[in-house]
């Protein structure tokens, strides 16, 4: 395969568990369907306090994704498919490119190394978050049952009301 950034031959090397392919010339990466999420829950490879707070100013900055011809890039495994740009979990400010065809993901240089600080800070905040916000949400849950069941109890009372009168009618004529 080639890469689909620079044109150069794609490497295979093992990389926390998958073998992924990487260009030699920029240093982007290549992942099939699935190993992304294999390599995210993989934790081999810890991360410095200074590369977690490099990628939170990357957080913090404006997100828009980068429409420009040198991002329109073909899939190097499907080789006529084109790559669709996103933002991986939608306001981090990591751009990657998945192909739609067959689920392989470009990451350009260190990408792969935000999505994987981003995957373990959210691990170690998980449960701080849930103790602040769990109780909110249960809340938030229940209110919101509480509605629809109300809600649906007042539906049907036009209905039963009809239901009734029809049967009184039946009996008084």
């Amino acid at each position: 395969m080639n890469c689909p950034r620079c044109g150069c031959v794609l490497c295979t090397i093992e990389y926390e568990g998958a073998d992924i392919e990487t260009c030699p010339e920029c240093k982007g990466e290549w992942l099939d369907g699935g190993e992304l999420k294999q390599i995210v829950r993989t934790v081999e490879r810890r991360f410095t306090p200074e590369q977690v707070a490099l990628l939170d100013a990357i957080n913090r900055a404006v997100i828009t994704e980068d429409d420009s011809p040198e991002n329109e890039l073909t899939c190097p495994k499907c080789g006529d498919a084109e790559l669709h740009r996103f933002i991986y979990a939608a306001t981090t400010g990591v751009a990657l490119d998945k192909c739609k065809r067959c689920g392989g993901i470009w990451l350009d240089d260190a990408e792969i190394e935000k999505v994987q600080i981003l995957a373990e800070e959210w691990k170690k905040k998980l449960s701080e978050d849930l103790a602040t916000y769990g109780p909110v949400l249960a809340r938030l849950e229940a209110e919101s049952e509480a509605a629809d069941a109300q809600e649906a109890a007042l539906s049907r009372l036009p209905l039963v009301g009809g239901f009734i009168n029809s049967v009184l009618r039946v009996v008084v004529d």
